[in-house]
């Protein structure tokens, strides 16, 4: 059975450490922007969605859409017109988007056709990985640093 023992001052610097560079690696790589979407919805006042705008968009009805872009869509209407950040992995392929233009969708519900407007905000190509992999390093690193701080704690010689 192991014993605890009072740690000594390597191990306390090493669980400190250790804990700083867990936490701030996992809040750093949070904060690095991977691929999102922006997306807008708003009610229109149009009778034909089809003639929503010059360009070809697609045209769905609310029970048409995957669960996913239902979930997206109630999100964005939710928030009033004001533009809701979806995460790529929660993504759907139903709506349009741009990188350089706003995509357009128009999705009916309850007789009502919503414009959907979304685009893709992207990070610098290839940086922001390199970066979230530097924030993951360093969070591993100071879990490695939590464990072997932790292990100079225990005496399991005895």
């Amino acid at each position: 059975m192991p014993s605890f023992h009072r740690p000594g001052g390597r191990a306390v610097v090493l669980l400190v450490v250790g804990a700083v560079l867990l936490v701030g690696g996992a809040l750093a790589y949070d904060a690095v922007p991977g691929e999102d979407y922006r997306v807008v919805v708003t009610a229109t006042d149009i009778d034909n969605p089809e003639n929503v705008t010059t360009r070809e968009v697609d045209v769905y009805t609310y029970a048409e859409l995957s669960s996913d872009a239902q979930s997206v869509f109630r999100d964005g209407r939710a928030a009033d017109g004001e533009a809701i950040i979806v995460d790529a992995r929660r993504w759907t392929d139903e709506f349009e988007y741009g990188t350089d233009t706003d995509g357009l969708t128009v999705v009916t519900d309850d007789e009502t056709n919503y414009l959907v407007i979304a685009s893709q905000e992207q990070c610098l190509g290839a940086l922001c990985d390199i970066i979230r992999g530097l924030c993951a390093l360093v969070s591993a690193v100071g879990a490695v640093a939590v464990a072997v701080g932790c292990r100079r704690c225990v005496d399991w010689t005895t």
